[in-house]
């Protein structure tokens, strides 16, 4: 990545809060700062977006959680063929 305290045009230090190069006149602001989001953003937000689904109808929860309790056994050993 290039050095954000020097100009691209002419290298000359230039200050953080500028908009352009005071020697050169080239333009600062979209060629610093507009690097976009980096890569740990980018797969956090991919993440976050896999739990943004639909939601359950309010209670359904529980149901499913009681269904496992009670009968994830007999679907275990069904599935995978224990005795």
């Amino acid at each position: 990545m290039a050095d954000r305290s020097r100009c691209p045009n002419c290298k000359e230090p230039v200050s953080p809060f500028a908009a352009g190069c005071a020697v050169c006149g080239a333009d600062l602001d979209t060629r610093r700062w507009d690097a976009g989001p980096g890569l740990g953003n980018r797969v956090g937000s991919w993440f976050s977006s896999l739990g943004s689904g639909p939601s359950l109808p309010y209670g359904m929860g529980w149901v499913l959680v009681l269904f496992f309790f009670l009968f994830g056994g007999a679907i275990l050993s069904f599935l995978f063929g224990w005795v």
